[in-house]
């Protein structure tokens, strides 16, 4: 189980260095950092039980920071608390999508918010110096204006297009590989599959996920599938339980 719920706090620096200075207070993502990086070290030595309230400690103080139920449902994985690990798993997957929007957004709102800015200088100085600006009927500022107002309507659009397909991949695969685990330890083995097989589309070098996933497999019979995916986790630096290896051979002997 050691390896089972590592868990890194790097990707929450990163997500609270993009997110909008305004949206936050600075002092409680401090509060917030130092919680999630100490939780890490516990999940890393084992001590789930002792990172938990670290855990639920940073949700409370800034239940926005995604990271922390990601970090929390590892801990209750650990615990083998599955059932409350899957519902804050997926608490965290929704946190993810709504933090990622947000960060989207608010990159889109200051791109656009500094061309309107450049077009009303081109306006100020196109009126100053063209005679009848406001009636010209091509190449004039009132014309410009139209034209990036039109663009940035474009743009609008297809920014909320783009969201169903990269929400996935606003959510770390470990938050599947955790999910994954859990489904298979409460006997729901089809949803486990699914949950392992989306953190392979997202991260295809997970190791864990590849031998959770051939394990999983040679269960449900699939034993070609099982084999592929046990020597990615090879491949990965996995080492397998010797048992499960011989009784996937047997059956493909």
């Amino acid at each position: 189980m050691r390896h089972l719920t590592r868990v890194t706090a790097v990707g929450c620096l990163i997500l609270l260095a993009v997110w909008p200075v305004s949206a936050l207070d600075k002092e409680v993502l401090a509060v917030v950092k130092a919680k999630l990086a100490k939780g890490e070290a516990l999940l890393n030595q084992g001590e789930y039980a002792e990172a938990e309230p670290l855990f639920r400690s940073a949700v409370a103080a800034e239940p926005l920071v995604p990271t922390t139920y990601m970090g929390l449902g590892a801990a209750l994985v650990g615990m083998q608390r599955f059932d409350e690990a899957l519902v804050v798993l997926t608490e965290a997957e929704r946190r993810f999508i709504e933090w990622e929007q947000m960060i989207g957004i608010a990159e889109l709102q200051k791109r656009q918010l500094a061309e309107r800015q450049l077009l009303s200088l081109n306006d100020l100085a196109a009126a100053e110096s063209i005679p009848g600006s406001e009636t010209s009927s091509v190449g004039t500022p009132r014309d410009l204006k139209r034209v990036n107002e039109d663009r940035i309507s474009k743009e609008q659009f297809l920014f909320r297009e783009r969201r169903e397909l990269e929400e996935i991949h606003a959510i770390p695969a470990q938050v599947f590989y955790l999910e994954g685990i859990a489904y298979l330890r409460t006997d729901q083995p089809f949803l486990g599959i699914e949950a392992l097989e989306v953190c392979l589309l997202i991260d295809r070098d997970h190791g864990l996920a590849h031998y959770n996933l051939a394990v999983a497999l040679f269960g449900q019979g699939e034993i070609l599938e099982a084999r592929d995916h046990l020597d990615a986790a090879l491949v990965a630096g996995i080492e397998p339980h010797a048992q499960f290896v011989a009784d996937l051979e047997r059956a493909q002997g």
